[in-house]
């Protein structure tokens, strides 16, 4: 019989009859893993006065795979956490531009036929403080230490379009108001300005297409209360302002609702005043480089891999390139499956390091509609939606 010192052995305190009081207080993570659950990736959190965390960054750089564990997966709201809703007690309206208005209860919700969506999600100000870098008003942002608003779920819900089309909509539904329970007031809004309900509203054609879902699971469990429980809304491919958490209102309108976080907020242009502003939805076609990481400062000489992730809100990602002198030249990355329509992909490169230098390393994405990621971000005074190329140095010796 196999003793816990022999070479593959199970230790003892890892059999199923084990007694609980035999497994030690701390196991040596450095050695053999025997499948104890690792606590050593942990995300960026802020936490509110009473220790409760209200924000989450995810440390993208330090995973493997494409699905981000929910206890890792970022969270961003514009005002405080609103009180918890208990499923019972939560209810759904819709109402407007519709045939019948609706008061959905949660169970009455789950009654839809159902549907999960794999998506990749971005919040606008990811990556924002790239912008100054490219400028020459700061030093390179960290990918290891400043993690990223960025994510990958697995959401589980019921299309919109299903509840919608329950509701019945008119020859005015143009635009659906989506309202969450979080409430309060800008800190730059105008003087005047009364605290308001999270909105946002989505043009009829997003809000029918089939992926856009009001979801009550993540990664196959129910939302948990700061990802949006009991019910949100999941709107891929767009940036994740739109997917409005702690939802409870739908409101079908015949036009464009005055949403504050439209054009106060979300949007291109090169100043507040702009007469040009134009609203921010798709996600921007993007790569980043995973390995090396910021913390590798020389590699030896011969055979590395190169990995990273690359994604769109356009389309699925066709092509990765990549570089490692600077942009001058280009190589064609493995795009590794799956490659599902809204969900990033993993990519790798073979390099052959062949002799000791400083080489610059940049990853280059293109998507099924044509969109290329791009030399220079595009400028906007809000600073959103960064998706340029960035080269990161290494020493070969």
């Amino acid at each position: 019989m196999a003793t816990a010192k022999e070479e593959g052995a199970v230790p003892d305190f890892l059999r199923m009859d084990a007694d609980v009081d035999s497994i030690p207080a701390k196991l040596d993570r450095k050695g053999d893993w025997y499948g104890w659950p690792s606590t050593d990736v942990k995300p960026v959190t802020l936490l509110d006065d009473l220790g409760r965390t209200v924000r989450i960054r995810t440390p993208v750089m330090d995973l493997e795979g494409l699905i981000t564990p929910t206890n890792l997966h970022y969270t961003v709201q514009h005002f405080d956490v609103p009180d918890i809703v208990p499923t019972d007690k939560w209810s759904l309206t819709i109402n407007g531009e519709v045939k019948t208005p609706l008061n959905l209860s949660f169970d009455e919700l789950r009654r839809f036929p159902g549907r999960s969506v794999r998506t990749v999600m971005e919040c606008s100000g990811s990556d924002a403080t790239f912008f100054e870098y490219f400028q020459g008003k700061g030093p390179k942002p960290s990918r290891t230490q400043e993690c990223m608003i960025l994510s990958a779920s697995e959401w589980t819900g019921v299309p919109l379009a299903t509840v919608l089309n329950e509701a019945g909509l008119t020859d005015k539904s143009l635009f659906i108001r989506a309202e969450g329970w979080d409430h309060g007031l800008p800190a730059t809004a105008a003087e005047g300005t009364q605290p308001f309900f999270y909105d946002k509203g989505l043009a009829v054609h997003k809000a029918l297409h089939p992926d856009t879902i009001l979801a009550w699971a993540q990664n196959s469990q129910l939302l948990e209360h700061l990802h949006g429980a009991p019910v949100r809304l999941l709107v891929p491919g767009w940036s994740g302002n739109w997917s409005v958490k702690w939802l409870r209102r739908l409101e079908v309108m015949d036009h464009m609702p005055d949403c504050w976080y439209h054009y106060q907020f979300y949007y291109y242009a090169d100043s507040p005043d702009a007469s040009d502003k134009e609203l921010i939805t798709t996600i921007g076609v993007k790569s980043i480089i995973t390995n090396p990481n910021d913390d590798t400062e020389r590699m030896s000489a011969g055979p590395h891999m190169i990995r990273g992730y690359a994604w769109s809100g356009a389309g699925t990602i066709t092509q990765v390139e990549v570089s490692v002198n600077g942009g001058e030249t280009w190589a064609a990355a493995h795009i590794e499956p799956p490659n599902d329509r809204f969900m990033w992909v993993r990519w790798s490169y073979r390099w052959e390091a062949g002799k000791a230098g400083d080489y610059t390393i940049m990853s280059r994405a293109t998507d099924e509609v044509g969109r290329i990621q791009s030399r220079e971000p595009r400028y906007n005074n809000m600073r959103k939606n960064f998706s340029a190329i960035v080269g990161y140095p290494v020493k070969v010796k």
